[in-house]
């Protein structure tokens, strides 16, 4: 049985040092690697986390981290079958957030206007 290539990411937050996504898992599939590097890097150089969908689950949500912020990259995602990985779905391009003084909702951001 040939390995179904992966389902499409679905961007759900971008912070300074996360990116989180969500996907509709292939129903002959319960086990993803979710891959991300800089845009501009090789994928060799990039990083990844094992994201398991089994049971009835619609939705699966994973999480790229560790993230530089104010720097943009490249998102896929890959289905696992007995060890081996099929071919990647469509890359997903995010820029992560930029450090900035912005007050959160419940607290000052320290910032002095001069």
């Amino acid at each position: 049985m040939s390995i179904p290539q992966a389902p499409k990411l679905e961007l759900i937050e971008a912070t300074e040092t996360t990116i989180q996504v969500e996907f509709k898992p292939v129903s002959s599939i319960s086990d993803y690697e979710l891959q991300w590097k800089p845009v501009e890097a090789s994928w060799d150089q990039g990083a990844s986390a094992e994201v398991n969908a089994s049971g009835t689950i619609k939705t699966c949500k994973a999480e790229a981290y560790n993230l530089e912020p104010g720097m943009t990259y490249c998102i896929r995602l890959v289905c696992v079958s007995n060890g081996e990985k099929g071919n990647p779905g469509r890359d997903l391009i995010i820029d992560t957030e930029q450090v900035g003084c912005a007050p959160k909702a419940d607290k000052g951001c320290g910032c002095t206007i001069q």
